[in-house]
């Protein structure tokens, strides 16, 4: 089920036009410790990232800068729509490597961005720190796992690239951006990366990820 939630605009300070809104301003505190327990302060900054409950999340956005022509604008909702469901689906069946979807924020019963579980740091980035420390065995091993979980459910992902995995605290990878992700055969309304894809291709497919991460593998030695 999608969250019905207030708008949090993207600023570094919250959002307060009325007495309402310091309903859902507060923090719980140990009466006899003082210690900290919880907290309901949300507010989202200048780089769609959500403080809430003490944790971190990211709020995907689409990215209208990044649209090239009238057909892609109107494709945009049914495209964000589309992830939602799939994030969805997938927080049902949860695995470790799969990027964790918390919700969706909503504007006047539009979804207006998906609530992801945040991570500091992609695969692509990881390794230019030059870091000799890094496991690529395990690595590509979950990597594979959250894969073939995704294909067990009848999903391919269709766009597997290193800056589409990121990487939690302990190094382990979480596969990220769902965008292109569909069932098997489904018609794709965009699909893979240059560089990361054998050939264009416009219905999803397991062969797709299995390419992109014998290239990963290859990428990472």
């Amino acid at each position: 089920m999608f969250a019905q939630q207030p708008r949090v605009d993207s600023f570094l300070e919250p959002n307060i036009r009325a007495k309402r809104d310091l309903r859902d301003l507060c923090e719980v505190e140990d009466y006899e410790t003082g210690a900290f327990k919880r907290t309901t302060f949300t507010y989202v900054n200048n780089q769609d990232v959500a403080r809430f409950g003490g944790r971190n999340f990211f709020i995907k956005r689409p990215k209208l800068l990044c649209l090239n022509n009238k057909e892609e604008t109107q494709l945009l909702p049914q495209m964000l729509l589309k992830e939602a469901k799939v994030l969805e689906f997938l927080k049902q069946h949860y695995y470790p490597n799969l990027i964790r979807c918390h919700g969706c924020t909503i504007n006047r019963g539009c979804i207006t961005g998906i609530s992801l579980q945040k991570h500091q740091i992609t695969l692509q980035y990881r390794l230019k720190k030059g870091s000799t420390s890094f496991d690529i065995v395990g690595c590509m091993q979950d990597i594979r796992a959250g894969v073939k979980h995704l294909h067990s459910l009848g999903f391919a992902h269709n766009d597997l690239n290193p800056m589409n995995i990121a990487l939690d605290s302990n190094d382990d990878p979480i596969n990220l951006d769902f965008g292109s992700c569909r069932r098997l055969g489904e018609q794709l309304l965009s699909a893979g990366t240059y560089g990361w894809i054998e050939d264009d291709f416009t219905t999803s497919a397991q062969r797709h990820d299995e390419f992109a991460m014998d290239r990963i593998e290859v990428w990472l030695k």
